[in-house]
């Protein structure tokens, strides 16, 4: 099951996060809401429902707000940026370990990880001074 920690419920039949852990790529300067991975919920033998609230985004390394967890329908849900801080190939972290974390209504837990690469994009220069405005100097 992956690096995660599992618990059971009645019946034995574990709660599990689908198509996790992974990994998944988001290019660089990203608008908020850009979709990063899609994951599925597979309801515990009790068939409790997930907790409003979760699956959620517990811990991350290194530690970033850049990211979030939103529900799709159904089980289905999906990690988004979040636009509150820039994803930034140059100057940023490359790679983000998230640990996503889901809880049902009796208590059965999955919990795994999400790596996130950033991943770097051609951008324009950007020019100063007298080249910024098209004027040279003789």
């Amino acid at each position: 099951m992956g690096s995660g920690s599992v618990s059971t419920g009645p019946g034995g039949q574990a709660l599990q996060l689908i198509h996790l852990p992974a990994t998944s790529n988001v290019a660089e300067n990203s608008p908020p809401k850009t979709s990063v991975h899609k994951f599925s919920v597979n309801l515990s033998a009790s068939l409790s429902p997930v907790i409003p609230g979760f699956p959620l985004i517990i811990n991350s390394s290194p530690l970033t707000e850049a990211f979030r967890v939103n529900w799709l329908s159904g089980t289905d849900f999906e990690v988004v940026t979040t636009g509150k801080e820039q994803l930034d190939f140059e100057t940023g972290p490359h790679i983000f370990d998230l640990q996503i974390y889901v809880k049902d209504a009796v208590g059965v837990t999955d919990l795994q990880v999400l790596t996130v690469q950033v991943t770097d994009v051609n951008e324009p220069p950007e020019f100063q001074g007298n080249l910024a405005k098209g004027m040279l100097t003789p």
